[in-house]
């Protein structure tokens, strides 16, 4: 996929080859689920391409993920606006955690304490929703949204735990513990930006319609947006803590030429 020449760096050619590579397997994928509200398979393959290959390669993907699945969906205002912000932020992140991760050989003490406020707060926040009922849906879809918020609740405590613990390991010289320590770094991560998109989205789609941020309209839209946040923050941090290994076997393996 991607050759070095022989200063050791990748040649423009191969990178761009690279890129093409992803984003078609992006397109695809989107495709092949986009009939399943909230599951897919694009985060935890763009997180594992960036991580691997880099800012630059990463933000070429992202960026060309997005307009590309704009022109194959249909163009709407607010989510080229969308997509164009939340992709490219996501593949800078993960490329330069990627490449400091490398370089340090782990988290640093600062980006793990960061990371347990996160999924400390995706926590409660979940359990609160669903103890206290604040998210107003209908009740056919309440008991599957509260289910699925009690989920989310239970996998970031879960998360939080394993990173811990992992980290604890991984700095003791335990060589298996890196591969999950990684992964599950990377999956809560990767469910803090899931949960930002949303939020994102909840702010730029009023804006664009002309509602106003809190209007009644907003609102409803806000709520209705839960059922589908839940299913993908269950999704991604799933499939990030099983695919993130074997992914990234692939694509470091690729990335090294």
């Amino acid at each position: 996929m991607a050759r070095f020449n022989g200063g050791g760096r990748r040649s423009p050619a191969a990178e761009a080859a690279a890129v093409a590579v992803v984003v078609a397997l992006l397109i695809a994928l989107q495709y092949a689920l986009s009939w399943v509200a909230g599951v897919e398979v694009v985060t935890v393959l763009l997180l594992c391409f960036c991580w691997s290959f880099g800012v630059r390669a990463g933000m070429l993907a992202a960026v060309s993920f997005s307009l590309l699945r704009c022109l194959l969906f249909g163009f709407s205002p607010q989510v080229i606006v969308l997509y164009l912000i939340y992709y490219p932020a996501f593949a800078a992140t993960f490329g330069a955690v990627g490449g400091a991760w490398r370089r340090r050989g782990g988290p640093s003490p600062f980006a793990l304490t960061c990371v347990n406020v996160v999924l400390l707060a995706l926590s409660a926040a979940s359990g609160a929703c669903a103890a206290l009922g604040l998210v107003k849906v209908s009740r056919l879809a309440k008991a599957m949204v509260d289910a699925l918020l009690w989920t989310i609740c239970a996998l970031c405590l879960l998360l939080t735990v394993a990173l811990d613990v992992l980290s604890a390991l991984r700095a003791r010289g335990a060589g298996r513990a890196r591969g999950f320590c990684t992964a599950a770094f990377c999956a809560s991560v990767a469910a803090a930006f899931t949960v930002a998109f949303t939020l994102l989205d909840d702010v730029i789609t009023p804006l664009f319609m002309g509602w106003g941020l809190f209007s009644a309209a907003s609102a409803g839209y806000f709520y209705s947006s839960f059922p589908v946040l839940t299913v993908q923050v269950v999704c991604v941090i799933v499939s990030v803590c099983l695919l993130f290994v074997p992914l990234t076997a692939v694509t470091d393996r690729f990335a090294r030429g």
